[in-house]
């Protein structure tokens, strides 16, 4: 689904057309991990994301090498874990994402492989 074919999936019964495109902007040009970093949407929208829409949850969010790598625990709606991990080295950026629960790569920068 895009926004372009169906713009009339992102309003919010009760609010201005305009925060249909204002949670555009949040959610196809600058995403982010919580509603709540949606910080022009009024706290109620915000919430109503964070209670029933939004896919995963940020469990946990770690930083290290003086913040060149982050990590992220999501836990999806069915309880399982997924994580990613950003890793900027000075010439290029490592980026892995556990698309499955329980990867098996076991990496060991990564939990995931682990259990």
């Amino acid at each position: 689904m895009s926004y372009e074919t169906h713009p009339d999936e992102l309003e919010i019964p009760g609010e201005p057309s305009y925060r249909a495109d204002q949670l555009r902007r949040w959610l196809y040009e600058t995403p982010v991990l919580t509603p709540a970093q949606m910080t022009n949407l009024p706290a109620s929208i915000r919430d109503h994301f964070g209670d029933s829409h939004w896919p995963f949850a940020v469990e946990t969010e770690l930083s290290a090498d003086q913040g060149a790598t982050r990590k992220w625990l999501f836990r999806a709606p069915d309880g399982a874990s997924i994580e990613a991990v950003v890793m900027g080295y000075e010439r290029r950026t490592t980026i892995c994402i556990s698309s499955q629960a329980g990867c098996a790569m076991a990496c060991t920068f990564c939990a995931t492989g682990q259990f």
